[in-house]
């Protein structure tokens, strides 16, 4: 925080007009939108250096601050909002308990101090929410579209209990607001020879994980006699993803409007069974999801954990990637689908060649590692693995792409692999390289240049594994995490028949790694052996066909137990 202050201070002495400082909050909000954290905060520090007293620039800093890796800036910008406007007091509260999560954590001891003190301040908040009355629970309604606790689960922690906690606030400031979400809607009269009416809500119609994993493959499998699709589009968008949806289903509504109007609308359609494939990646699916829009709720692992909301009955994982205690996880009660569960669907892939290791500045002749994964899939309590296999194979290469790094957060990331390479007598900048953020075609091309790709540790590719296998057959290294969230590669691995990626530990997970990288001709056998499996993954419905078995099924069961 201390930097900022000087810069605001610096900033400060220049010549400037105060007009220029709201302009800069507007272009910091419209970044913000646009997903361009580093200028929306670069922008943010320009309009508070000409003018901090602009409450929404500090507000925004606040909320930006778990992207820049910094608590301490956080807790000046709320602090900085609640001097402004004491009246935000109580929405500023609720804000500031995600402060504590971050894309990046200085060490593992960080990152346990910051699960200690998002833990308390979710609790301390809950207790004080228990005693705010009907109308102050209802002013809270603004602030739950701002922040949520999307990374709680990249800290590698149990979440249950504490998304329960989140859950049970969140359901609670939304049906004070709105009364008619609270009660579960009857189950409409189920008919011979009539198809069972199935929701499907998403913003995600767009070439997006959540749509390559799960959307594009379940609306086209389904059985249409069957089950009657109705499609919730909650955003605007209209690209060739949402044109393709929209030739799969009974009825699509697409648009970005107001809370109550999709309620009304979804609770008007009488659904039997309404699902969600991802909650915590949209707002407005969000609030939605903790909402009771049909009799029959469900979810699934397009964001992989429990949704911790009272309003949502199943969550729809998949028999490959659950440990056997999976149950105890979920506050939904967990069903197992055949094999993954889904459908994978792929991109075309792009006609241009492929960019190669010398266009984007890589060792032609290195072992070429990739860890393609967002920043905040990495802990640091596995920074050494790199080290290690450094030190064993040598003339290697790490990839990793600075997507979703502001300077501070890749600050942060660089020193902690500077200290694990360091504790090796290696120079980090000899192994890693630090990749801009790539398009579809940068990413694929970027598969290609790879020997070995390495799954993220505890939160395991999912896309990206699909990806690494079907546009460059390369090897996937992985070992199973303790939740569902990091056994992602070793369910399609094991559908796949390549158990031997599998490590059962860290120790054999750098062994893996360092033999395929020291190994060229077992490196093209495992490529051969994955290229010849790959319809085992790409080509298997069972996942399709269990889901319907279980809507069919699950339907029933209610229709008979409140008849």
């Amino acid at each position: 925080m201390e930097c900022i202050q000087k810069f605001i201070e610096r900033t400060r002495r220049q010549k400037g007009h105060l007009a220029f400082a709201r302009g800069w909050q507007q272009f910091a909000f419209r970044k913000n939108k646009e997903g361009d954290y580093a200028a929306a905060l670069a922008a943010l520090r320009h309009s508070l250096a000409l003018d901090a007293t602009l409450e929404r620039s500090w507000q925004l800093l606040g909320l930006l601050s778990g992207y820049n890796s910094s608590v301490e800036e956080a807790e000046e910008a709320y602090r900085r909002v609640v001097e402004l406007k004491p009246e935000l007091e109580l929405g500023i509260r609720y804000l500031s308990i995600t402060r504590h999560l971050l894309y990046a954590y200085r060490d593992s001891r960080e990152v346990e101090v910051c699960y200690e003190r998002f833990k308390a301040d979710l609790l301390e908040f809950y207790q004080t929410f228990q005693g705010l009355s009907p109308e102050q629970r209802k002013s809270l309604y603004p602030w739950i579209s701002k922040k949520n606790t999307f990374l709680l689960p990249y800290l590698g922690k149990e979440t249950r209990d504490l998304q329960q906690c989140y859950g049970t606030i969140l359901h609670e400031i939304l049906t004070s607001c709105f009364p008619e979400g609270k009660e579960r809607p009857p189950l409409p009269p189920l008919y011979p020879n009539e198809p069972l009416r199935i929701g499907i809500v998403s913003a995600h119609f767009w070439e997006h994980t959540v749509w390559k994993l799960m959307l594009h493959g379940w609306l086209k499998h389904l059985n249409k006699e069957e089950f009657q699709l109705y499609v919730y589009c909650v955003s605007d968008q209209n690209n060739t993803c949402t044109e393709i949806a929209q030739t799969y289903t009974y009825r699509f509504v697409r648009g970005d409007y107001p809370l109550q109007w999709w309620l009304e609308r979804i609770r008007a359609d009488s659904l039997h069974l309404i699902l969600f494939p991802e909650i915590g990646m949209n707002f407005t699916v969000l609030m939605l999801a903790a909402l009771r829009l049909a009799p029959i709720q469900c979810m699934s692992w397009g964001h992989p954990d429990t949704s911790g909301l009272p309003t949502m009955d199943y969550f729809l994982s998949s028999e490959l990637m659950e440990p056997v205690d999976g149950e105890k996880h979920y506050t939904e009660k967990l069903i197992r689908l055949k094999n993954l569960g889904i459908i994978f669907s792929p991109l075309p892939e792009d006609p241009r060649p492929p960019i190669s290791r010398e266009e984007f500045g890589l060792k032609e002749n290195a072992v070429i590692y990739g860890c393609l994964q967002s920043i905040f899939k990495y802990l640091p309590q596995f920074d050494g693995v790199y080290a290690e296999i450094a030190a064993l194979v040598g003339n290697c290469q790490f990839v990793f792409i600075t997507h979703f790094m502001s300077k501070n957060t890749r600050l942060r990331f660089e020193r902690r692999l500077e200290q694990a390479f360091a504790a090796k007598n290696l120079d980090y900048r000899d192994y890693c390289f630090f990749c801009r953020p790539l398009n579809f075609y940068g990413f694929t091309s970027m598969l290609h240049c790879l020997d070995v790709f390495l799954d993220s540790i505890e939160w395991s590719g999912g896309c990206s594994t699909l990806e690494a296998l079907y546009y460059a057959k390369v090897p996937v290294v992985t070992t199973p995490g303790r939740f569902m969230r990091g056994r992602h590669t070793t369910g399609i691995l094991t559908l796949l028949g390549v158990p031997e990626l599998i490590a059962p530990n860290i120790a054999d997970y750098i062994q893996i790694a360092v033999t395929l990288g020291q190994d060229a001709k077992y490196r093209q056998f495992i490529r051969e052996k994955i290229e010849r499996n790959l319809p085992k993954v790409f080509e298997d419905l069972e996942g399709v066909r269990s889901l319907e078995e279980f809507m069919r099924s699950v339907i029933q069961k209610f229709a008979v137990a409140t008849s």
